[in-house]
């Protein structure tokens, strides 16, 4: 049998011996090609990364050994206001502690709309109810729902106000 017989007609035109050389007139478009994301803009932004991270440790250990020098200082303080009033012979003074202003706490929350933004107040007494009229602060305001507190940890039930 002829080795020629298994070609299809039609296909009787020959390529080019060279025809596998042809260079590529585009750009990388194989995920596997060697320069694909790492040409000369890709390095650009890497190494400026680099640097400004470089440039934020070296800021962070100026300010670290900025604090440890203000602590140090403080200390050097502190003992010699000590020694001082040992010296004097003055009992050092107690350390006020601030106080805290007692934390009135109503039975539920009242969030309402003003110009000036949300204003969230304490009320007292029973919780109203939807659709009842409310006065918070000279204003008419109407409750549009009740929900929870927006405050974190914070149990109380929670009037959502709109205006009248």
């Amino acid at each position: 049998m002829d080795p020629g017989a298994n070609v299809t007609v039609g296909a009787s035109s020959f390529a080019p011996d060279d025809a596998m050389d042809v260079e590529r007139t585009r750009g990388a478009d194989w995920p596997h090609w060697p320069d694909r994301g790492n040409g000369p803009t890709r390095r650009d932004r890497l190494e400026r990364r680099l640097f400004r991270d470089s440039e934020r440790e070296a800021e962070i250990a100026g300010a670290h050994e900025t604090i440890r020098r203000i602590e140090h200082a403080a200390s050097a303080k502190a003992m010699e206001i000590d020694r001082l009033e040992r010296v004097l012979g003055v009992e050092p003074a107690p350390v006020p502690e601030p106080e805290s202003e007692p934390e009135v706490r109503g039975d539920h929350l009242l969030f309402a709309w003003t110009p000036q933004g949300y204003a969230l107040r304490d009320g007292l007494g029973d919780i109203p109810t939807v659709g009842s009229r409310v006065s918070v602060n000279g204003h008419e305001y109407a409750v549009a729902k009740l929900a929870r507190s927006p405050l974190p940890g914070d149990e109380r039930r929670c009037a959502y106000l709109e205006p009248l």
